[in-house]
């Protein structure tokens, strides 16, 4: 018994379809592990113990300035962005937009929240239950959006490009640049600790825990969820 031929048009018309549906639960997966960088970030801050160099450049330079660390945080970004849209603009995606945008504002936010529902304590063992809990959050929320591929941040950008442009590693290009911020936010008396060195130099390999074992499946569900949703068309 001969198969129904398929009208060439019919199956571009899927493809895109397809290709749509990947793209858009794809962004909604960076929009989440964008959410969730935020939280791992805040308990972070919290910790009173350290964070990520960037972030902490940022809270001590809008702190002096008088800006809100979203606003501030933007406006850096957009700065990155206009050197990574001339050097590179192949990295640039939708995930870039929300991490520039919203990371920012989202740290005031569920610092807000948190600091109205818990307490501020000054016991070490909760402050280093905060920063142990909120280094796997954040490394967790940096492997979905990361793992989305739909863009990445505009600080993420610069190391790549100046490895490729230059013909340098790309691990000492990235030690190199979150030193820099380091130096920067230590000079400038942000929130910089133990922990600022360890998301620097040791978040690698939670990173790669988290997208083999979490990350990537949930990427190939996507992809499979999207052609059977098609194959029934």
């Amino acid at each position: 018994m001969n198969q129904p031929s398929i009208h060439p048009q019919q199956n571009n018309k899927v493809l895109k379809r397809h290709h749509l549906e990947n793209l858009l639960l794809k962004t909604l997966m960076s929009f989440i592990g964008i959410g969730i960088i935020s939280i791992g970030s805040t308990l972070l801050l919290k910790s009173v113990l350290g964070m990520d160099p960037f972030t902490a450049l940022n809270i001590a330079v809008s702190g002096k300035l008088g800006f809100s660390l979203g606003t501030y945080q933007l406006f850096v970004n957009i700065a990155i962005f206009v050197f990574v849209l001339i050097f590179d603009f192949h990295l640039i995606g939708i995930g870039t937009i929300l991490n520039m945008v919203l990371i920012g504002y989202e740290i005031e936010w569920f610092t807000a929240i948190y600091g109205n529902v818990f307490p501020d304590s000054s016991s070490f063992f909760v402050k280093l239950i905060l920063a142990v809990v909120g280094l796997l959050i954040f490394s967790f929320g940096a492997s979905m959006y990361m793992t989305a591929d739909v863009g990445v941040s505009p600080y993420d950008a610069i190391a790549p490009i100046i490895s490729n442009r230059l013909n340098f590693s790309y691990k000492v290009v990235r030690v190199v640049q979150d030193s820099i911020f380091l130096v920067g936010a230590f000079f400038a008396a942000g929130p910089v600790g133990v922990v600022t060195l360890i998301v620097a130099f040791f978040t690698g390999p939670l990173i790669v825990f988290w997208t083999d074992r979490i990350n990537k499946p949930i990427v190939r569900w996507i992809g499979r969820l999207c052609h059977e949703e098609n194959a029934k068309d």
